[in-house]
């Protein structure tokens, strides 16, 4: 019951890495960590708990348990030191009829911010609308963004569930509730719209027909350090950061798309372009293995890096961060089907993949690390760009 009620996406949040221990999931996004279960086992509750408090302080991230009615898991939690918010009331109904088209805000990046204007002043909400957006969920299909005014709510799909990641307005909830939702998104198996809700906001929703069917508690713990403040990865689109590196990129190196003239980039000085287009596997992994080490220790602590896919979503990520136990390395160095490049943020270093030349250009710092390597793995390159 628990997982059917928690309303949380089907596929793994960007950058987050999820465990499973049982019965239960962990979700680790680097900053914090959420769990989600079905039934829980009868006996030794204490050490099911102790397990993930553990897992989680490994990581470093504060914890977020929500428990739906359930009495001897929370004494558990209580007991492990987990600290609880005011419960709410779950809410659900059938999937409305209302064909009538909603103000979706889609991809445009100043509405968004307009909703995270109006959520960080009401709350608290199920979904923080901060945390739907570190998870790229505005990119999904099967979630929406309802922006009427000044007045906001924010929704993903479940399986069989639209849940409500939070209202900025009780007038909304009519509207909500009432909502084809399976003419919105991915309609196939949807049958009910799930919310949490306390005080106006909940007689609200049961004013416009949403009953209860149990309560929901959410339980903190704190980590044992500072926790980041950022998650290892980021994905972008139609942010304005991600038009920004863009611009700098096709001015800095004359970026020129063709599936014929090539270089794709007027190649900077002190690089080398290596022809990738008949790898084996061997000599691919190497590729990969020897440019991720090679921008790892090129990079400041802390530095994030860009990854750019011509025409399609990108990332910001720490490379320190992802790899190993973290998230898996964002993008890809080989250029399967589009322009692909690794940057800092000030463009100094980086890799710039064509997929029709079926080539891979490394420059700045990067190139004076990996040269060698790469040149032993694939063979000389097929150009120089000399300093």
């Amino acid at each position: 019951m628990e997982e059917a009620l928690s309303g949380r996406p089907q596929l793994p949040p960007v950058g987050a890495v999820v465990d499973r221990d049982g019965p239960v999931v962990r979700t680790h996004y680097g900053t914090h960590g959420e769990v989600s279960h079905g039934p829980l086992p009868e006996g030794d509750l204490e050490a099911l708990v102790a397990r993930q408090v553990d897992a989680f302080a490994r990581r470093n991230e504060p914890v977020l348990w929500p428990v739906y009615g359930d009495a001897r898991l929370a004494e558990a939690l209580l007991a492990a030191g987990f600290a609880a918010e005011p419960e709410r009331a779950v809410l659900r109904c059938p999937i409305g009829t209302d064909a009538t088209a909603l103000p979706l805000v889609g991809h445009d990046w100043t509405g968004h911010q307009r909703v995270a204007e109006l959520a960080a002043k009401t709350g608290p909400h199920r979904r923080p609308f901060s945390e739907f957006l570190a998870d790229s969920a505005y990119l999904d299909r099967s979630a929406a963004v309802v922006l009427d005014g000044d007045r906001a709510a924010w929704l993903e799909r479940s399986g069989e569930v639209m849940a409500v990641g939070g209202v900025t307005d009780p007038r909304l909830a009519a509207t909500l509730a009432a909502h084809d939702w399976r003419l919105t998104g991915p309609h196939l198996g949807m049958r009910f719209l799930l919310a949490e809700a306390t005080g106006a906001l909940r007689d609200a929703f049961e004013a416009a027909g949403m009953r209860e069917v149990t309560t929901v508690t959410r339980y903190h713990l704190s980590s044992p350090g500072e926790p980041a403040r950022t998650r290892p990865v980021r994905r972008l689109f139609s942010e304005p950061e991600y038009d920004d590196i863009w611009s700098r990129f096709e001015e800095r190196f004359a970026f020129r798309p063709d599936t014929r003239e090539f270089p794709g980039i007027t190649e900077p000085a002190g690089s080398a372009t290596w022809h990738v287009g008949d790898l084996d596997d061997a000599q691919l992994d190497a590729l990969y293995d020897i440019v991720h080490k090679g921008l790892r220790e090129s990079v400041e602590p802390g530095e994030e890096l860009y990854w750019l896919d011509w025409q399609h979503v990108g990332y910001r990520f720490d490379p320190a961060r992802v790899g190993g136990a973290g998230p898996h390395w964002p993008g890809a160095v080989f250029p399967d089907g589009d322009y692909h490049s690794y940057l800092t943020r000030d463009l100094r270093l980086g890799t710039f993949g064509h997929p029709w030349e079926a080539t891979v250009c490394v420059f700045g710092e990067l190139l004076t690390r990996i040269d060698a390597e790469l040149t032993a793995a694939l063979g000389e390159p097929i150009r120089r760009s000399e300093p």
